[in-house]
């Protein structure tokens, strides 16, 4: 296992790597991805993994900060509890964070001193893929497949204004059979999926960075920053910027 601490240049570059698969954590800034089988924007609260021998796209957004870390073949040998883990990221290469993996995923960082990896440091990064493996191994992978297709849809689109119909078109279904398997199996709609989604990552963005509340408001998909602090106030019953200055105070 190797790791150092990486910023990129905002050119678009590409290339594959032959011998390890590579954990992409993000601490300040933005990077674009496009691999073969999935696409999206790595931040502060979602991690990047990108398989072996997958051609990928890259390129910086704003000021960034990375933890890159090279998992080798034979460490992923001796982890056989991570194979679902790369088998996912070779169509899934974001992994969205809960407050859990994203406390464990800055102690990591931590770790990581002139360029080189302490032993905890090496172990806490297992930990995290452990971790996130066991996460993405849920109570997900027992729902219909269709279901699975629309989740995923959301999960890699959560900040565009996404329909019912486009949602039910992506994964081959009826809007009212979409809406049906959500309300069966999830006890929601399809609509409080996505904004749960938005929610959570502005919230992190609100509480791990300086970005003005009016950007996060446009980057997570809201036309205007009333909207987006009532919707924010109603999920977290308290404003975004009530949220950040009592967070700054702790």
């Amino acid at each position: 296992m190797r790791a150092n601490r990486r910023t990129y240049t905002s050119d678009f570059k590409s290339h594959s790597h032959s011998a390890f698969h590579q954990l992409i954590i993000p601490h300040k800034g933005e990077l674009e991805l496009e691999a073969e089988q999935s696409s999206g924007v790595a931040r502060i609260d979602q991690v990047a993994i990108v398989t072996a021998n997958d051609t990928h796209a890259f390129r910086g957004v704003n000021p960034n900060s990375f933890t890159v870390v090279d998992f080798d073949f034979n460490d992923a040998n001796y982890m056989p509890e991570l194979n679902s883990l790369w088998d996912r990221a070779h169509n899934q290469i974001l992994f969205p964070l809960d407050d859990g993996l994203l406390n464990l995923s800055k102690f990591t960082a931590t770790e990581l001193k002139d360029q080189t990896l302490s032993t905890i440091g090496e172990q806490s990064i297992k930990l995290f893929l452990l971790a996130l493996a066991d996460r993405n191994n849920s109570t997900e992978d027992k729902l219909p497949q269709k279901l699975q297709s629309a989740l995923k849809f959301i999960k890699q689109n959560h900040t565009r204004k996404l329909s019912s119909q486009d949602i039910a078109n992506k994964a081959c279904l009826s809007v009212s059979h979409l809406h049906a398997l959500f309300s069966n199996y999830l006890g929601y709609s399809p609509q409080k999926f996505q904004t749960n989604l938005k929610l959570e990552h502005a919230r992190q963005l609100v509480l791990n960075t300086k970005l003005p509340l009016v950007q996060i408001a446009q980057d997570v998909g809201y036309s205007d920053q009333s909207s987006f602090s009532r919707s924010y106030r109603n999920n977290f019953g308290i404003t975004p910027g009530n949220d950040r200055a009592h967070h700054n105070t702790i």
